[in-house]
């Protein structure tokens, strides 16, 4: 080869690549790192990109997703919005909202609700009416503590009913519960009520999926009673909408297996409202003798400030044995 185009040969492979193929490299060792599960040096090399490059969707999108895997929710959320901004049909960036929601709505917060219900019997018979004060304190990122306390009167009697809770993340798609409780002087409250719960998201996204059963004993006055109640939680769309569907199994002691189904439609157009409404058939035990219902409910969470919410509720019961019911009920929730 001739000396001096060996030399220009020599100096071309030795120059620096021009400075959109570093940055198109910086992006493509980015993705590579996120994919290798890499989240910290993925977000490094996406600082340098999007600082010469702040309206790529796809390279927003996919910070999100590297500090949503470090738990940085606030930054995710910002990455997510703002690719958003520049493609608002980007399903990856909704997708990565729903996520978040569904993660943040999973994390122990404290609040503390206070209310009450009246419900009017058919038939000319007394007004039952309830005053209700709860609340829960996170102990730490995966365990919280609660109680409650309830007022009764229903026929001329009144009832004070106790309750300790506490709920747990045993893993990260699985939530435990567990409470015990019980009216010190039962009329028609249960003595003892101790129940066992768990949720398990089996699919993650807008389209999340969660199992759960809830399981409890009830010792009545009359009788005690065990109730199993598997279900399925469906999220639909981007996640602002979900169905559930539970069964109802309850055993009165010495008496045969009761069967009922519930389900319930959920609508939240954003993050500081929510409407549902659903429906019962089956047995109940509100007053510790199983009888069958059939009910409609309906309500919704309302905000009046940053962080206190308005929870009106409105439900009818079709009972078997007793009169028919209707039961509007107000609550208030405050966040902390």
């Amino acid at each position: 080869m001739n000396p001096v185009l060996a030399g220009i040969v020599a100096c071309l492979l030795f120059l620096p690549l021009p400075l959109a193929a570093q940055d198109a490299n910086a992006y493509q060792q980015a993705v590579a790192a996120r994919a290798a599960g890499e989240h910290a040096r993925a977000v490094a090399l996406l600082d340098a990109w999007i600082a010469n490059h702040p309206a790529d969707s796809d390279a927003l999108v996919q910070r999100g997703y590297a500090h949503l895997a470090l738990g940085q929710t606030a930054r995710a959320q910002a990455d997510f919005e703002a690719a958003l901004a520049v493609a608002p049909s980007y399903t990856d960036a909704r997708d990565g909202l729903a996520i978040l929601r569904q993660r943040q709505s999973a994390e122990p917060r404290g609040f503390v609700v206070a209310g009450g219900a009246w419900s009017a019997l058919a038939g000319n018979r007394p007004d039952w009416w309830e005053a209700t004060l709860s609340g829960e304190a996170p102990v730490s990122q995966t365990l919280s503590l609660g109680g409650r306390v309830s007022w009764f009167e229903r026929f001329g009697i009144e009832n004070v009913e106790l309750e300790g809770r506490v709920a747990a993340r045993a893993a990260p798609n699985l939530w435990l519960r567990a409470s015990l409780g019980g009216a010190p002087s039962a009329d028609f409250r249960p003595e003892i009520a101790a129940a066992l719960g768990a949720d398990l998201r089996v699919a993650e996204g807008p389209q999340a999926t969660v199992l759960s059963l809830d399981t409890s004993y009830q010792k009545f006055p009359l009788q005690d009673v065990v109730t199993v109640m598997p279900g399925v939680t469906q999220y639909f769309g981007d996640g602002r909408l979900w169905g559930t569907l539970k069964g109802i199994g309850i055993v009165p002691d010495g008496g045969a297996l009761e069967l009922g189904v519930m389900g319930r439609l959920d609508f939240a157009p954003d993050d500081r409202q929510r409407y549902f409404a659903g429906a019962v058939r089956g047995p109940d035990t509100d007053l510790g003798i199983v009888t069958r219902v059939t009910a409609v409910f309906a309500g919704a969470e309302l905000p009046l400030a940053k962080r206190l919410s308005v929870l009106p509720s409105v439900s009818h019961e079709w009972r078997e044995v007793g009169g028919d019911r209707t039961e509007f009920r107000i609550d208030l929730r405050a966040r902390f």
